[in-house]
């Protein structure tokens, strides 16, 4: 098992070009040749070459506001499946403007040889919100592995969350993913994510019996060729038992949030998002390097706790940055 490591100004790589699809496939490859982690998982699979078509799958959308209207428009769209996306909607009651977008991935699930590239912009002064139709389920691997490469572009005064449902890794999955956010200073970015190490009641050796998950995020500022910060989570287990004490603590699921705010907005943010231990949760706030921003780590027993404590903290930032917290959230979620 490998730690997190986090380190300022310390990537000599340029960001990712995924404002194509041809520039995505290259950007994907150029990821997966520097990490050596992936090394005990290059071989082929024998059903399928690994990124052929429709294992090659790419999303483009562009958030721009329109003037006239006052809302956030979804202005361009380009995809190759299996990545799909609904049109914008307007669903936050407590900000209007805001451009809705669901993702879809038309396979249902990530398989051994997939390879997805994710391109979100948000243009001056957009406001937008993407999520993900359902849980994205990483399925048992024994060949090769699976990869996703994650930009976001912020333009002056934009505002946007990539808020995806659970990541579940199934036994003998090996996943990496890379995300890249470029902003300038006004802008406000949102992120979070929550990792389920197995499916806890489908087989014994399932909860935490994925092979490799590599996760990097690096942080730019606009026009900046080095990240501001970045770091990187890279669990093998091999065997380890992460629910003991000096790792997970006998919990089970990990979320992360980063809130990459101008720093007239993070003031007292850490102190009031707080810390603390409980029988089903632990959680904590940091400021981030360079800076940067406020993140979240929660750790606990059962995804849905854990998703409550990264809305709260969620609701605290949109109360800071846009006056009004978060709505209560649908029923069904």
């Amino acid at each position: 098992m490998r730690e997190r490591r986090s380190d300022v100004f310390s990537s000599s790589r340029p960001a990712p070009d995924c404002s194509s699809f041809q520039a995505a496939r290259r950007s994907l490859e150029e990821m997966e040749r520097g990490a050596a982690e992936l090394d005990p998982y290059r071989d082929e699979p024998p059903q399928m070459k690994s990124g052929a078509v429709g294992k090659m799958g790419y999303l483009r959308l562009d958030f721009r506001r329109d003037e006239r209207s006052g809302r956030t428009v979804l202005a361009d769209l380009d995809r190759r499946v299996p990545l799909l996306a609904q049109k914008a909607l307007y669903w936050e009651e407590s900000q209007p403007d805001m451009a809705c977008v669901i993702t879809i991935a038309a396979t249902g699930c990530v398989v051994q040889g997939d390879r997805m590239a994710l391109d979100i912009r948000a243009g001056k002064n957009a406001h937008a919100l993407v999520t993900t139709q359902c849980a994205t389920k990483v399925h048992v691997m024994d060949h090769n592995h699976a990869a996703q490469l994650q930009r976001f572009r912020l333009e002056e005064g934009s505002w946007l969350e990539y808020m995806p449902d659970p990541l579940i890794l199934h036994r003998h999955a090996r996943y990496l993913q890379d995300t890249w956010v470029t902003l300038p200073e006004s802008a406000c970015f949102l992120y979070g994510e929550i990792l389920v190490p197995g499916r806890r009641w489908h087989h014994e050796e399932e909860l935490f019996g994925f092979d490799l998950y590599s996760a990097g995020f690096h942080v730019c500022r606009e026009g900046g060729d080095a990240p501001i910060f970045e770091e990187r989570l890279v669990l093998d287990p091999d065997g380890a038992n992460f629910c003991n004490a000096a790792v997970m603590d006998g919990f089970e699921v990990f979320g992360s949030m980063f809130a990459l705010l101008p720093e007239r907005l993070v003031g007292d943010l850490v102190k009031d998002a707080g810390g603390d231990v409980t029988g089903e949760l632990a959680w904590g706030a940091l400021s981030l390097p360079g800076g940067a921003g406020v993140a979240l780590r929660v750790l606990g027993h059962g995804v849905e706790a854990v998703r409550g404590k990264m809305r709260e903290f969620h609701s605290l930032v949109r109360e800071r940055g846009l006056g009004r917290p978060l709505p209560p959230d649908f029923l069904w979620r």
